[in-house]
Order: structure tokens, then sequence, then C-alpha cells
């Protein structure tokens, strides 16, 4: 398990390097809180046509609980003015989890709902996002098969 979480965060780390961009900018960075549990997630956004997709990797837990989780997610991307952009987005996620306490772990599949203003700076190629991500769990559910979130995100953009 750990020899495949290493070949996904280095594939990941090596996305932007092999997906070149159409139109506007990639970011990567870090993403904290929100979704299922609490943590942080490396996440990689690269424009898809006139809107992007965004992926993230994340770990967390608590004193008696951990996890990680894969999300993938189309997002509809609105300007609101200069810098500022609204967005939408939906997709999947995939994660593992695990209880120390009564010594229980599973996978799970949920499916993820997203909706965050941005400000990408003119002056700094610096991104800061405030999102909310609903993930519903429709397999093996952690704890709750519904989880919510406020995140604070911050990538770079180029």
């Amino acid at each position: 398990m750990k020899k495949a979480l290493i070949i996904l965060v280095a594939g990941m780390l090596a996305l932007p390097a092999l997906v070149k961009a159409q139109t506007g900018d990639q970011a990567i960075g870090l993403r904290f809180g929100g979704g299922i549990g609490y943590g942080s997630e490396i996440s990689f956004q690269t424009p898809f046509k006139t809107d992007r997709a965004e992926l993230d990797l994340g770990f967390g837990g608590r004193n008696d609980y951990s996890y990680w989780n894969l999300t993938a997610l189309y997002q509809w991307v609105m300007p609101i003015e200069s810098g500022f952009n609204w967005y939408l987005g939906v997709g999947p996620a995939l994660g593992n989890w695990s209880h120390d306490d009564n010594n229980t772990t599973g996978v799970y599949l949920a499916a993820a709902l997203n909706a965050g203003i941005e400000y990408n700076f003119s002056e700094a190629p610096l991104q800061v996002s405030v999102d909310t991500r609903p993930e519903l769990s429709l397999v093996n559910p952690p704890n709750d098969p519904f989880g919510l979130g406020l995140s604070l995100a911050l990538r770079y953009r180029f």
C-alpha cells in the first residue's frame, strides 16, 4: 500500500511537467481543511478547454482516525472582475480510512461537489482561494457518509 501511495505522489508531482496547458495557467499548491476529516492536500489545477480540472491528494485525521484521499474535479470557472473568479465543480473521490480504536480500515468512494472563490494576483504568480467541497460517500463510508468543510488554498501559478 505504501509503495502505491509513493508512486501516486511522485506521479502527481511530475504531472505539471507532463501536461501542457492549452489556455490559461496551471497551478500547484496546498489546500488546508475541508472534505471528509481534517488535513491538507497537494492541489494541482490545469486548464481544460474553457474550464479546468483539479486533482487533490490529501492526508489527515485525528488521534484515533487517519485517512488519505484522491479527488478529481471538473470545475466551471466564472470571472467576477480582474483577478477574482468563482467556480463550481464536481467529481469522484477515492480514499482509505483507518480507525485505531477498533482496528478497522477500509477504502471508500465518494461523489464530491465544489464551490469557491479565488483571487489570482497580477504582481506575483500566486492564487488564494476559499471553497467548500461536500463529499457523499457512496461505498464504504469511514464514519459519517457526508463530509463538509471550508478550505483555504494557496497555489503557485505557472
